[in-house]
């Protein structure tokens, strides 16, 4: 059930939102492909703690992840400055490929989710 408050409470989530600034992983590879359509970023993997860093060498676990992006999350990661917030980017998209705000919004969302769960870009909060 929801109440007055919890409604109020995820509009100024939502607002909080807005304001993230995503930045790319200053530990973050871009590298040249052969397909310009294609961006290939590699990220180096971090292992922490003892028991990981021993399975890391004992097992000879990889130490960096590549990915591929195309299409709309190529444009989001290009799209990605470090000075304009998510709100910004979303009105960018959202005139640059003929979208209202919440569908810009909807794809855009996803992707940047899955960036940041990835390591390829980060989340900061504006000052």
């Amino acid at each position: 059930m929801f109440t007055a408050n919890s409604t109020a409470q995820q509009e100024a989530r939502f607002r909080e939102s807005l304001k993230v600034v995503p930045v790319h992983n200053a530990g973050a590879r871009v590298i040249p492909g052969s397909n310009p359509d294609e961006l290939e970023v590699e990220i180096r993997l971090r292992y922490d703690g003892v028991l990981m860093k021993t399975l890391h060498r004992a097992l000879r676990m990889h130490d960096t992840k590549r990915y591929i992006l195309e299409g709309i999350g190529k444009k989001a990661y290009e799209a990605v400055d470090g000075k304009k917030n998510f709100e910004q980017l979303i009105d960018e998209f959202a005139r640059a490929e003929k979208l209202s705000f919440f569908e810009s919004r909807a794809l855009l969302g996803q992707y940047f989710q899955t960036l940041t769960r990835r390591g390829v870009i980060v989340a900061t909060l504006p000052r």
